[in-house]
C-alpha cells in the first residue's frame, strides 16, 4: 500500500527506490514489490550490526533495539524539488535504491546442481553463469552510476535458489518455498548496511562549519545551492590515495525519457565487466585528509554541485554560502559557527529519527533546536521542533512513556510566562528525559498522550509562524513547498484527532503511522473535549494554501499536490463543497501546466505542438483506464481517476461508480450460429443498471448543472492536451450524459430535450469520431467510450405473424368442448375455441424450440444528431437462447421500431430484460427494458438534499441516521417479456386440393366433395392432435342473426335448423373413432363434403394441430396449437325453388280415390306463366286413375306447388309423399321443368291432426333449454296460438313432402329447399282437422214412435240422401236429425250442443223465420255428458218440416268447463308456477266447434221424393 507523503511521520521514513533489473513483466516486479512492502517496518532489535569498523557506533541497532525503522517503498523517482530541500528534510532524499531481477530470466544455476552432487559439468554452463553473473554485476554498478547519491545499493534475485553471488546480490527464494521471516531477514540485512552507511555519512556532516537553507529564487524554484541534489557525495577514495571517488553523474537522456510517476528502469544489455562490483571502501582515518571547512567541500551519500560546477547565477542566488578558497576558520564569526553546529545537529537529530532512534534524535533535535532559537534561525527551529514532533508520536505509537520537553510549549523563550496555556498542566524538565521504556502504566500513558493532544494546536501554529518569520526578517526565504506540505501535514493529524474524538488513542496512532483505516468509536465516553475544532483545522489548513507573491513561483507538480492534500483533508472533515472548489482550482492550474509541457515535448520532437503526441505512449497510456495504474500500488491511481474523483465531488457519478461488470460485463449474445450461454445473473443485472440510472439522476438534480458541465468540459479539455484519448472518450460521453434530460419520456412528450444546445451536441459527437479516427490510426484496438442513455429501449414485444406456425394457447375444456370422437356432428351451437377471431389472440403466445421468432424493439435517441447502432440484439436468460444482431440508424428526437429475429435453442421459460448493444464509437453493454415513462420527481419538501453524503455522515449522528426515515425514490420500472419455450412441433403444410385451384361451382342444394391432402413437413416432430374446423359466409351471418334479439321464436328455430342440418362443409371420415396422426414428412387426406346453400361465396377449412406426446385425457393445463387455414372459393347458383304454395280444402263429395296428379291433358299451358293464369278444371276421373292407390274414408286436401327453374337448362324434379305420414314406401313423382319456367303441381293430401298444436315452439340449440325462461315475445296469447299451430302443422306437412332435381345432362343432383313455404289462416284451415268432429244425416222417424206422424194411419216415407250432407224428404212427416260428435283430443270434452235450422239461401231476418215451417221435437240447445278422448256419440233430434222448401241445420260443440280450468281441477286447484313462458290456454275461455258442412233438407212433395229417391237408385 502506498504511503501518503503528506503525512505527519513523514521524516520518520526511509525513502527506498525499488527499480527492475533485466528483463521483468510488470506483473512479476508488482508481486516482488507488494513482497517486500509486507515488511516495510523492521524492528531495530532484529537487526544485526555491520561488523565493519568505524561503522557500527554511532547508528547501532543495540542502542535502542525498541525502535523502528519504516521504510518507505516506492517505484518512482521524487521530484526534483523535494530533493533540492536535502538536507533541511534528508528524508526527502532517495537514501536506497534497491534493483529487483527475475530469476525465471536470469540463468544463475547452470551447474549448481551437478556440482551439488559431485558430478561433472558442462564448460559452457559454467562460461553462460560467469555471463549471466557478470551481467548483474554491470547492472548493479550502473544503478551506482544513475543514483550516487543513495547511501546503500542493492540488487536482490527474486524466486531463485540460494547461491554464491557477488557481494550486494542476493536471492529470494520463491514464495512456496520461503519461510515466513525470509523477507524479513533480508529487510534487516539491508537496514544494517543503512545503519553502517548513515554512520559514515554523519561524520562527514559534522566535519563540517555549516549548512545551508534551501531558498525560493525568482521563477526558478530553488536557490544555487539546490540546483542539483542537496547532500555532498559519498566519501568514495581509496585508502591508499584518499583521493575521492569520481562522479558519475546520471545520464541527462535516460531522466529526461523516465516518468517521475512510473519505475525508473534500468537498461538490460549491459557490457562486460569485472565481476566484484565497485564498492564503497571504509571511511578513512581522521588524519588522512583535513575535514572541509564548507558543506560544498563535504563528502555525503549526495553530492551538490563541485566549484567547478557551479555557475555565476548560482553563486550570484547564494550569497550566505562560504567558499573553501582562501578562507580559514578564523574568518568565520562564533554566531556562523554556533548556527552551523546547530544545523549539522539537527540533520544529525533527523537521520537518528530515521534510524529509529528516538532518544537519541529527541536529545540532538532539542539541544540544537535551542541553538537555533538563540540564533534566530527560524527555519532550521521550527524544522527541529517538527522533528521532535515525530519522535514524541512514534513513542505513542510504540506504546512507550515519554515526556514532552519543555521547549515545545509556547513562551519557553520567556521562563516563566503563563502565556501558554499548556505549560500549566505538566511541570516538565528543563533537559529532555531520554530515558524510554515500555508503558506500564496506562494512566501515565494515558496522560502523556492528553497532553500531547492539548500541544498539537499550538505547536503547529507556532512552526507555521516561525516559519512565516523566517520568511519576513531574515534572508533564509523558505520554499512555500516546505511551508505548505508543514501545514497539510499538522492538519491531516489534528483532523486524524478530531475525527477518533479528539483523542490520540491506539487507532489514531496506527492510522498515522501505518497508514491504516481510521476506525471511530462513537459509543464510548472519552470525557476530553475538543481542542481543535474543525473550524480551527481549516484555518490552519488554508494558510498552507499556494498563494505567495507572484516574484515566488512554485511549480505546478507541487502546486498539484498541495492542492490535493488540501482536498483531502477537506474530504476527511467533511467540507465537501470546499473540497469540490479546491478541485476544481488544482484542474484549471493543471491545464495550463500541461498545455506548456506538450509544447516542450513537440518542441524537443520537432513537430507542431497541435499534432498528436499520442504516438510516445499510445501502447501504454492513451486507452488505459488508470493511465498504468498496475505498475503502482493500489492506491496510487492515474489522471482519468483523479478526474473522476473530481467529478464526483460535483456531483457527476461516472459510469465506473458501479461494478465494472454492470457496465463492460454485458455477456456477448451471439450472433447466428452461435450458442449463447444463458447469464443466470441477467436479472440482477439490468436491476442494478436501473439503480445506477436512479443514483445518476439523482446526482444530475443534486447540485448545480452549470458547474457539472463545466467541469466535464476542464475534463475533456485536459484528457485533449495529455493526450488521453480514452478520457477524451470517456467525459464527452459523460458531458452527453449529464447533459441530457436523464428520464423516459412518452411518446408524445417533448420533456427529453437536453440541456446542451445542437451546436454543442454536434461539436461533442464529432470529437468523439474524430478521437476514434485518431486512436485507429494509432493502432489502438476497440476505442470505445460509454454511451450517453439508460433508457435506450422502450419496448419488447414478440411480433405474431399470424401464420401458419403461430401458436395459440387452449385450456384442456377447451380440447374437450372441440374433439369430436363419436359419430355425432360437432354442435354447431357448442362454442368452438379453435374458430375464435385470431386478431384477438393475446400478444403473449409461446415460441418453439430451433424455431426462429421475430421481436419489435422500440429504441429512443433524444439527442439533436443521429445515433448509429452498429449491432443490438436481444438480451436473454433462462434458456440458451441465439439473436440475431440488426444494425439501425435513429433519428434525432425520436423512437424507433427495429424487428429483431431470434431463437431458443431448448424448451422452458425465456425471459428477454432488454437489448445488448453496441454504438457507434461506444463499447457494447446491456441496456433493460423500460416502456412506462419515468423521471426523477422533484424534491419539493428538501428530504433528498444530503444524497451525496459519505458513510462519515451516518457514522457522525448515528442516533440521528437510525431514527431518521427518508422514503426512498422509485426508479425506473423495468419491464421484461416473459415467453414459454415448448419442444419441437409439427410444420403441416398444404400439399394438393383436388379442386382446380381450390375453387368449386355449385347449384343449391348441390352437395359435393373434395380431396385435401395435407404434409407433415417436420422430420422430427408428429402432428398427433388433428382438429378440423370450418368457416364461410353463411356460418358468419347465421351466427350474426342467432346472436340478435329480434327474431320469433319460429325464425329462431329456422336458423338453428339450418344451423344444425344445413352446413356448409362437413369433414367425412370414415374411422371416426381413431385420431388421425402425421408422422414426420408423412401425408394424409381429409375429404370434404361441400353443400350449395343459397348464401355460400367463401369458406375456409381450419386445421389445428400440434404434437402432444400425452393422451388428450392427461391435458392438465393448456396446451399450444398451430393453424393451418385453406381458403376455398365457392360459387353457388340458383335451381330449382318452390315459388308459391296454396292449400284447399277438398269437400265431402271427393271421390274416395286419390290421384295426386291432374291429367296431362288438363294443364294446357305453354308456359308457367299461362300456367298460372289458367287454372285448369280438376278432373276427378284423372285423379283417380291410380287404381293402386287405397281408399282412405278421411278428408283431404289439395296443395298446389309452384316450382320455378332458374338453372340455365332443363331439370327433373322428384317429389316423394308420405301419405299416410307412417307410410312406409312414399309415393314419388317426376315432372321435367324446362329453363326459366314455372310449373304448379297440385297434391292431394289426407288433413292432418295434431293433439296439441299450441305446444311450445322447441330450441335446437342446448343454451336455449333452460327450465325457466322469461319469454322475449311481444306476441299476445292469441297471436301466439296462431303462430304455434301454424308452426306445427307446418312441421306436420313438411315431414310428408321432400323434392330433388337432377340435370340429366351433367348428372348434377340436389336437394330442393321446402322450408321457405308459409302458411296462411285459410291454408292453415285447409289443412287441419278440428278437435270435434260433427256430422249429421237426417233419417225417417220409427213408426213405433207415437209422435211419428200425424194420421196414423199414414204409410211411412222414405228419405232420400242426395247429397254427402243433403236429403231429401217429404213435408208432413217426422224425421230424425242425427248428430255425431267425435272427439279427436286426447282430453275429455263436456260438451253443449246447439242445433240451429235457417231457411237456406235467405237473409238472415228471414232465414231465421220458421214459424210455421218447421217443428222440433224436443230442445236445439243441450248439454250431453262428457264426451272422453276417441269416444263417438250421436244425439237424435226429430222434427217435422211443413211447408216446401230447402232447410239447413247447422251444428256446433261449445265445452262447458275451458280446458284450463278443467287441468286445474284436475290438479286439485293449484295454480301454476311462474315460470315465464307465454300461458297460450290461459285464456282462451270455452272452446267452440262448429260442423265444416251443414246438413241440407229439401222438402218437396212425398210423390216428388219417392219419384227422386227412385230416380236416384237407378
Amino acid at each position: 500500500m502506498e504511503l501518503d507523503p503528506l503525512s505527519i511521520i513523514a521524516p520518520a521514513r526511509v525513502k527506498v527506490l525499488l527499480v527492475p533489473v533485466g528483463r521483468v513483466k510488470q506483473s512479476r516486479f508488482t508481486g516482488f514489490v507488494q513482497r517486500l512492502q509486507s515488511v516495510n517496518v523492521v524492528r531495530l532489535g532484529d537487526v544485526s550490526p555491520d561488523n565493519r569498523p568505524h561503522r557500527k557506533a554511532t547508528f547501532s541497532p543495540l542502542a535502542f533495539p525498541e525502535g523502528y525503522i519504516l521504510y518507505d517503498l516506492s517505484t518512482s523517482l521524487p521530484p526534483s524539488s523535494h530533493s533540492a530541500l536535502a538536507p533541511l528534510e534528508l528524508y526527502q532524499e532517495i537514501l536506497v535504491v534497491v534493483g529487483l531481477a527475475d530469476g525465471n530470466n536470469a540463468r544463475l544455476d547452470s551447474g549448481h546442481h551437478e556440482r551439488e552432487r559431485g558430478e561433472q559439468t558442462d564448460g559452457d554452463d559454467d562460461v553462460s553463469r560467469q555471463s549471466q553473473v557478470r551481467l548483474l554485476v554491470q547492472a548493479l554498478e550502473t544503478m551506482i552510476d544513475d543514483f550516487p547519491n543513495a547511501l546503500v545499493h542493492q540488487l536482490l534475485i527474486f524466486d531463485h535458489e540460494e547461491i554464491s553471488l557477488p557481494e550486494r546480490i542476493y536471492t529470494v527464494p520463491a514464495p512456496s518455498k520461503s519461510r515466513t521471516t525470509t523477507i524479513k531477514t533480508i529487510m534487516c540485512d539491508l537496514t544494517s548496511r543503512l545503519l553502517a552507511e548513515m554512520a559514515t555519512y554523519a561524520k562527514s556532516l559534522q566535519s563540517l562549519h555549516s549548512l545551508d537553507t534551501p531558498r525560493a529564487v525568482n521563477n526558478n524554484g530553488v536557490s544555487a545551492n539546490n540546483a542539483g541534489s542537496a547532500l555532498p557525495s559519498y566519501i568514495s577514495g581509496s585508502a591508499n590515495n584518499g583521493s575521492p571517488r569520481p562522479f558519475s553523474p546520471v545520464d541527462d537522456r535516460l531522466k529526461s525519457e523516465k516518468r517521475t510517476t512510473s519505475p525508473a528502469k534500468l537498461p538490460s544489455n549491459l557490457a562486460s565487466g569485472d565481476l566484484t562490483p565497485r564498492s564503497r571502501p571504509s571511511s578513512p582515518p581522521n588524519d588522512m585528509r583535513a575535514p572541509p571547512v564548507s558543506f560544498n567541500e563535504g563528502t555525503g551519500p549526495a553530492r551538490v554541485a563541485t566549484p567547478s560546477q557551479v555557475t555565476n547565477h548560482d553563486r550570484a542566488a547564494s550569497r550566505d554560502r562560504m567558499s573553501a578558497a582562501g578562507l580559514s576558520s578564523s574568518v568565520i564569526g562564533e554566531r556562523e559557527r554556533s548556527r552551523g553546529k546547530g544545523r549539522i545537529g539537527i540533520v544529525i537529530g533527523a537521520m537518528y529519527l530515521l534510524a529509529g532512534r528516538w532518544p537519541d534524535a529527541v536529545k540532538e533535535l532539542v539541544q540544537n533546536a535551542a541553538t537555533a532559537r538563540n540564533n534566530s534561525d527560524y527555519v532550521w527551529h521550527a524544522k527541529a521542533m517538527d522533528y521532535v514532533m515525530v519522535c514524541l508520536l512514534m513513542y505513542a505509537w510504540a506504546g512507550m512513556d515519554f515526556r514532552i520537553p519543555e521547549n515545545l510549549f509556547p513562551g519557553t523563550e520567556k521562563p516563566g510566562s503563563s502565556s501558554s496555556k499548556s505549560s500549566k498542566q505538566t511541570n516538565i524538565n528543563t533537559l529532555p528525559d531520554t530515558t524510554v521504556s515500555k508503558s506500564t502504566d496506562p494512566e501515565t500513558r494515558a496522560a502523556s498522550l492528553r497532553n500531547l493532544t492539548s500541544l498539537l494546536p499550538d505547536l503547529a501554529s507556532n512552526i507555521l509562524n516561525l516559519y512565516a518569520r523566517a520568511w519576513t526578517f531574515t534572508d533564509d526565504k523558505l520554499l512555500s513547498l516546505v511551508f505548505s506540505q508543514t501545514a497539510i501535514r499538522y492538519a491531516k493529524l489534528l483532523g486524524a484527532i478530531h475525527r477518533s474524538n479528539s483523542t490520540l488513542d491506539d487507532g489514531a496512532l496506527r492510522h498515522i503511522v501505518l497508514n491504516t483505516d481510521l476506525e471511530s468509536n462513537r459509543d464510548e465516553a472519552i470525557g476530553t473535549s475538543s481542542y481543535s475544532t474543525k473550524g480551527d483545522i481549516v484555518e490552519l489548513l488554508f494558510r498552507g494554501y499556494p498563494e505567495l507573491p507572484k516574484e515566488i513561483s512554485i511549480n505546478a507538480a507541487d502546486r498539484t499536490m498541495i492542492l490535493a492534500g488540501i482536498a483531502s483533508v477537506l474530504s476527511d472533515l467533511g467540507y465537501h463543497r470546499k473540497r469540490a472548489l479546491v478541485l476544481k482550482e488544482l484542474l484549471m492550474g493543471l491545464l495550463p501546466a500541461l498545455v506548456q509541457a506538450r509544447k516542450d515535448g513537440a518542441a524537443e520532437m520537432g513537430v507542431h505542438p497541435a499534432a498528436s503526441l499520442a504516438s510516445l505512449n499510445a501502447t501504454v497510456n492513451a486507452f488505459s483506464p488508470e493511465n498504468s495504474e498496475g505498475l503502482h500500488d493500489g492506491n496510487e491511481q492515474g489522471m482519468r481517476s483523479f478526474l473522476s474523483y473530481v467529478c464526483q465531488s460535483y456531483g457527476v457519478v461516472p459510469f465506473g461508480f458501479t461494478n465494472e461488470v454492470l457496465v463492460n460485463g454485458s455477456a456477448k449474445t451471439t450472433n447466428k450460429g452461435s450458442e449463447q450461454v444463458p447469464d443466470t445473473d441477467q436479472a440482477r443485472i439490468v436491476e442494478a443498471i436501473a439503480s445506477r440510472a436512479l443514483l445518476q439522476a439523482s446526482a444530475k438534480a443534486f447540485g448545480s448543472q452549470e458547474l457539472k458541465l463545466d467541469i466535464l468540459r476542464s475534463c475533456i479539455n485536459v484528457c485533449e492536451t495529455l493526450p488521453d484519448l480514452g478520457g477524451a472518450l470517456q467525459y464527452s460521453a459523460e458531458l452527453l450524459r449529464i447533459g441530457g434530460s436523464g428520464i423516459a419520456p412518452s411518446s408524445d412528450s417533448s420533456d427529453g430535450s437536453p440541456d446542451l444546445g445542437v451546436e454543442e451536441q454536434v461539436r461533442l459527437v464529432n470529437n468523439i469520431s474524430r478521437t476514434l479516427s485518431a486512436a485507429r490510426q494509432l493502432g489502438i484496438e476497440h476505442p470505445e467510450s460509454e454511451y450517453w442513455d439508460d433508457f435506450l429501449v422502450r419496448g419488447i414485444d414478440a411480433i405474431n405473424l399470424k401464420s401458419s406456425k403461430t401458436l395459440q394457447s387452449h385450456s384442456k375444456t377447451e380440447m374437450k368442448l372441440a374433439t369430436t370422437t363419436t359419430a355425432q356432428a360437432r354442435n354447431p351451437f357448442i362454442y368452438n375455441p379453435f374458430l375464435k377471431n385470431r386478431s384477438s389472440v393475446s400478444e403473449e403466445f409461446p415460441l418453439v424450440a430451433m424455431e426462429e421468432s421475430l421481436f419489435r424493439v422500440t429504441l429512443q435517441n433524444l439527442y439533436d444528431f443521429d445515433i448509429a447502432v452498429e449491432r443490438v440484439a436481444l438480451l436473454a436468460d433462462g434458456l440458451p437462447f441465439e439473436s440475431e444482431p440488426q444494425s439501425t440508424i435513429i433519428g434525432p428526437y425520436r423512437t424507433q421500431t427495429i424487428h429483431l429475429s431470434g431463437r431458443a435453442l431448448s424448451r422452458g421459460t425465456l425471459t428477454i430484460h432488454g437489448c445488448s448493444a453496441k454504438i457507434r464509437g461506444c463499447r457494447e453493454r446491456k441496456f433493460p427494458t423500460v416502456k412506462e415513462p419515468w423521471a426523477l420527481k422533484s424534491d419539493v419538501k428538501g428530504r433528498y438534499l444530503d444524497l451525496a453524503r459519505k458513510k462519515h455522515s451516518n457514522a457522525r449522528n448515528p442516533d440521528t441516521a437510525k431514527n431518521k426515515t427518508v422514503p426512498s425514490r422509485s426508479g425506473p420500472h423495468l419491464a421484461k417479456l416473459t415467453l414459454d419455450v415448448l419442444g419441437a412441433q409439427p410444420a403441416v403444410i398444404l400439399k394438393s386440393v383436388s379442386a382446380p385451384q381450390a375453387a368449386i361451382m355449385l347449384l343449391v342444394g348441390q352437395s359435393k366433395r373434395i380431396t385435401v391432402t395435407l404434409q407433415n413437413a417436420s422430420s422430427t416432430s408428429t402432428a398427433d392432435l388433428l382438429l378440423v374446423s370450418f368457416d364461410d359466409s353463411v356460418v358468419s351471418r347465421r351466427q350474426s342473426a342467432l346472436s340478435s334479439q329480434d327474431f320469433s321464436a319460429v325464425e329462431l328455430y329456422e336458423l338453428e335448423l339450418a344451423s344444425t342440418h344445413k352446413q356448409s362443409l362437413k369433414w367425412v371420415r370414415d374411422d371416426k373413432d381413431k385420431d388421425p396422426i402425421i408422422d414426420p414428412g408423412k401425408k394424409i387426406d381429409l375429404e370434404i363434403e361441400i353443400s350449395g346453400l343459397s348464401d355460400l361465396s367463401n369458406s375456409t377449412i381450419q386445421v389445428d394441430y400440434a404434437h402432444l406426446g400425452i393422451p388428450k385425457e392427461d391435458i392438465k393445463d393448456k396446451f399450444y396449437t398451430r393453424q393451418l387455414v385453406i381458403p376455398l372459393t365457392i360459387t353457388v347458383n340458383a335451381s330449382i325453388e318452390l315459388k308459391d304454395l296454396d292449400i284447399l280444402a277438398l269437400p265431402d263429395s271427393f271421390p274416395s280415390k286419390q290421384q295426386p296428379w291432374l291429367d296431362q291433358s288438363t294443364a294446357e299451358a305453354n308456359d308457367g306463366t299461362k300456367s298460372l293464369q289458367t287454372s285448369p278444371t280438376i278432373n276427378h276421373e284423372s285423379l283417380l286413375n291410380h287404381t293402386d292407390t287405397p281408399t282412405s274414408s278421411q278428408p283431404r286436401c289439395l296443395l298446389l306447388l309452384d316450382f320455378h327453374n332458374y338453372w340455365s337448362s332443363a331439370l327433373t324434379l322428384t317429389i316423394e309423399i308420405s301419405d299416410p305420414p307412417s307410410a312406409s314406401t312414399p309415393n314419388v313423382h317426376t315432372r321435367r321443368i324446362a329453363s326459366g319456367t314455372t310449373e304448379r303441381i297440385p297434391i292431394t293430401l289426407a288433413r292432418i291432426y295434431l293433439s296439441n298444436p299450441y305446444a311450445q315452439i322447441p330450441s335446437i340449440n342446448p343454451a336455449n333449454k333452460r327450465q325457466f325462461v322469461v319469454s322475449a315475445t311481444k306476441h299476445s296469447a292469441e297471436a301466439e296460438r296462431t303462430m304455434r299451430e301454424s308452426f306445427w302443422y307446418r312441421e306436420a306437412l313438411l315431414s310428408c313432402l321432400s323434392a330433388r332435381w337432377k340435370d340429366e345432362s351433367t348428372g348434377r343432383n340436389g336437394e330442393v329447399d321446402l322450408r321457405s313455404l308459409k302458411l296462411s289462416s285459410h291454408m292453415l284451415a285447409a289443412l287441419k282437422l278440428p278437435d270435434v268432429d260433427i256430422k249429421m244425416s237426417v233419417t225417417s222417424a220409427e213408426s213405433s214412435s207415437p209422435s211419428s206422424t200425424l194420421l196414423s194411419e199414414a204409410e211411412p216415407v222414405d228419405v232420400s240422401k242426395i247429397g254427402p250432407s243433403e236429403y231429401m224428404v217429404p213435408i208432413s212427416t217426422f224425421l230424425t236429425l242425427k248428430t255425431d260428435i267425435y272427439n279427436r283430443s286426447s282430453t275429455p270434452i263436456p260438451p253443449l250442443l246447439r242445433l240451429q235450422p235457417t231457411l237456406a239461401n235467405q237473409p238472415q231476418n228471414i232465414a231465421l223465420d220458421l214459424n210455421k215451417k218447421l217443428l222440433v221435437n224436443g230442445l236445439l240447445q243441450r248439454v250431453l255428458p262428457a264426451l272422453e278422448p276417441s269416444e263417438r256419440r250421436t244425439v237424435e233430434t226429430t222434427f217435422l218440416v211443413l211447408s216446401y222448401g230447402k232447410y239447413e241445420w247447422t251444428a256446433s260443440v261449445e265445452e262447458i268447463v275451458p280446458a284450463a280450468a278443467a287441468q286445474r281441477q284436475k290438479e286439485g286447484g293449484r295454480a301454476r308456477a311462474a315460470t315465464g313462458e307465454l300461458d297460450v290456454l290461459s285464456d282462451v275461455g270455452r272452446r267452440i266447434w262448429v260442423a265444416e258442412d251443414p246438413c241440407v233438407v229439401i222438402a218437396r212433395d212425398a210423390s216428388i221424393t219417392t219419384d227422386s229417391s227412385r230416380d236416384t237408385e237407378s
